[in-house]
């Protein structure tokens, strides 16, 4: 019997017959998937194919529907375009791509914030009315607008429609323009489209009607929309629970949920969220719906997934990390391999690149196949060689798995007791880390051929008598030394102190208590470490973090320390020179945790502030005016970050012929950057 009957079953969506539970939400894949042209490149269509050959049921795609020049689409979230004849070819591609693998495709006309009534005007934010809930007010619609914004949607739907889609999808959430008309925080008209709820629902529902006049009844047409909206004088729960019916009497085949909009100031997606957390919305609609709905955001697990069917909440799961993270999720799920699937571990830097800061979708903190390694397959190798990998952090572990699935023999080197690296420490601080470790882990067993080599630190001595072909150093950075008074003591605690910990390696410290508690606690965590037991033994005893915390260095692994001390009602400051704490934070995370310092008592934040001095006591700060203050602690951690630590490469170069090094100890980054380059590197071996 199938782990996941539920997940695994078929469900018909009006005329459409999905093969099984698990569809994609929509999103752009950004620059370098479309072309200059509107049209979608290699890349993009490679993207659509291998999620569909992967088993994903329904892929969801935005597309744009509205006339943009040529000069106007190097955009911040360029998209297919998808409203003229011209447009059949790359649209009737997409299709085809996607139903060759027995997938589906509807079309999102992306009807979010921007839009403009004519080719000539440029993109502008329109809404119903000038209110506004942040300090864009948006350019009210006349009834000409509208005439023309629903023409344009339509205009898509027909396009979509003759290139062969299965259907289209409705924009009618994340406080996009019909999302804008229904809710009173934006829309204060007078007319037909404002005042009751039918009024704001209006335009939504003549969408719909057009669609269907021009496309047919049978014609599946999804509403993607926000029941939940959390903002201030918005939607109810009451008035979202009467939409569902409003919604259905127009034609809609499923109710696609997204909580939320851009302007929502709760989390939604980040790791925080807890996993299948949105499915109480779902529940609630699913209660007076007709047709089913759908659940999305922080579905990453398939076991959960298979819960919230099975406990009704939802008759469908809706997503995109998971498929971004590993585009044989559903494949996975249907052939009962649960353990094989490279789980998201909801780092959010694929939102963050494209969404934030309008870059293409190129990195993923599990996926290096996304960017311009979607455009080949992983070719094998024309010659054997023998691979040397030192490291078993991210970058490491995917070079050593790349190498051997391109035919090469890779021996891993890890001077710890345990495969990880980095994310043996890293999933202390943010438990879904180890997600990819677990993978990894299954994977070597998989592939017996590579060995590792545990408690092993190579020298250059050492690689010379292994005689490789090709090594991959992947060792990590150096940490970035704090250079004061008292740096050294024995209330100091460096970010590497933790990693040395748990490799069985207890940092020297001065102190007779520190040397019985380091050489002990390095012994029981070597045998006994789990992320949670690390997690709670530093929660729950005061050592080696105090009640009274200095944290030096406000970027991600100040801030991911704080956040999870926090839980533990420890007193925090947070010392950081430059001017924003979380910095190096990505947007979707730093939106929310830099908040909650602010709303905590417990946590002081000091920007555009230096460490002069470090006593047994605590810190002694100077202030971008000269001023100077003393934070009282007990502990003071060290979490400035790395710096480049090529040692090891330089002097290895001499020895092997090919020598790549990935990761921190190239190029300090995110996991996504290490997990990219030690991919590349296997590659060209």
């Amino acid at each position: 019997m199938s782990q996941f009957p539920l997940l695994s079953s078929p469900i018909k969506l009006g005329s459409m017959l999905l093969k099984n539970r698990m569809i994609t939400t929509s999103m752009s894949p950004g620059h370098d998937y479309t072309n200059e042209e509107g049209q979608p490149t290699l890349r993009f269509y490679n993207y659509l194919e291998e999620r569909a050959a992967g088993g994903t049921a329904l892929i969801c795609q935005t597309v744009c529907f509205y006339p943009r020049l040529k000069s106007q689409l190097d955009h911040l979230h360029p998209l297919p375009l998808g409203y003229a004849e011209e447009h059949l070819p790359h649209l009737s591609k997409m299709a085809e791509v996607v139903h060759k693998h027995g997938g589906l495709i509807v079309g999102q006309p992306y009807a979010v914030h921007d839009w403009k009534s004519a080719p000539e005007e440029k993109e502008e934010y329109w809404g119903p009315s000038t209110l506004s809930i942040s300090k864009h007010s948006p350019k009210p619609m006349t009834k000409e607008h509208i005439r023309i914004f629903k023409e344009n949607i339509v205009q898509c739907s027909v396009t979509l429609q003759k290139a062969g889609w299965d259907g289209v999808e409705v924009m009618a959430g994340v406080g996009g323009i019909l999302n804008r008309f229904m809710s009173l925080a934006t829309n204060d008209r007078t007319d037909e489209y404002g005042g009751s709820l039918e009024n704001r629902c209006r335009l939504t529902v003549e969408v719909m009607a057009e669609i269907k006049k021009a496309c047919g009844d049978d014609y599946p047409i999804i509403v993607r929309w926000s029941p939940v909206d959390f903002i201030k004088g918005s939607l109810t729960m009451e008035e979202s629970l009467q939409i569902v019916e409003i919604l259905e009497k127009a034609g809609a085949v499923l109710h696609n949920l997204a909580p939320g909009w851009h302007e929502t100031s709760v989390p939604l997606t980040i790791k925080d969220v807890p996993e299948g957390h949105w499915s109480w919305v779902s529940e609630k609609i699913k209660s007076v719906a007709k047709v089913p709905v759908a659940t999305a955001y922080r579905n990453t697990d398939p076991f959960n997934m298979e819960e919230i069917l099975a406990k009704d909440k939802a008759d469908v799961i809706a997503g995109l990390r998971y498929n971004i993270a590993d585009p044989e999720f559903a494949k996975k799920v249907m052939e009962g391999r649960p353990e094989d699937i490279n789980k998201c571990i909801c780092c959010c830097r694929c939102l963050d690149d494209v969404i934030s800061q309008g870059k293409p979708l190129n990195y993923c903190g599990v996926n290096p196949r996304l960017g311009e390694e979607l455009e080949k397959p992983l070719a094998q190798a024309n010659k054997t060689k023998k691979v040397m990998v030192i490291g078993s952090g991210p970058g490491g572990l995917a070079a050593a798995v790349t190498a051997a699935q391109r035919g090469h023999k890779v021996t891993i080197y890890e001077r710890g007791p345990r495969l990880g690296g980095c994310l043996v420490m890293s999933a202390i601080f943010s438990p879904t880390y180890d997600r990819l470790n677990t993978y990894y882990k299954t994977l070597l067993k998989k592939h017996p051929e590579i060995k590792v080599n545990f408690n092993t630190a190579v020298t250059p001595d050492l690689a010379a008598r292994e005689k490789p072909d090709a090594v991959v150093v992947a060792v990590g950075g150096h940490p970035i030394d704090l250079k004061v008074p008292g740096a050294e003591g024995g209330n100091v605690v460096k970010s590497h102190d933790f990693l040395e910990l748990l490799n069985g390696k207890p940092p020297q410290k001065p102190g007779i208590m520190n040397k019985i508690m380091y050489n002990c606690g390095s012994v029981f965590l070597k045998f006994f470490y789990t992320p949670d037991l690390a997690r709670t033994f530093m929660g729950r005893f005061p050592w080696p973090l105090g009640k009274k915390i200095a944290i030096i260095g406000g970027g991600l692994p100040g801030c991911e320390l704080a956040k999870e001390m926090m839980h533990y009602d420890r007193d925090l400051v947070i010392i950081e020179e430059k001017k924003k704490i979380g910095h190096d934070v990505g947007g979707s995370d730093r939106f929310h945790i830099v908040p909650v310092f602010k709303k905590s008592p417990r946590v002081e934040m000091e920007t555009l502030t230096k460490v002069k001095a470090i006593t047994r006591a605590g810190v002694k700060v100077v202030h971008e005016d000269g001023s100077e203050t003393f934070h009282q602690a007990n502990t003071v951690a060290v979490t400035l970050g790395f710096e480049e630590n090529m040692e090891l490469a330089e002097a290895i170069k001499g020895k092997v012929s090919e020598v790549y090094a990935v990761g921190d100890c190239s190029s300090p980054a995110r996991m996504a950057d290490a997990t990219k380059a030690g991919y590349k590197a296997a590659c060209q071996i």
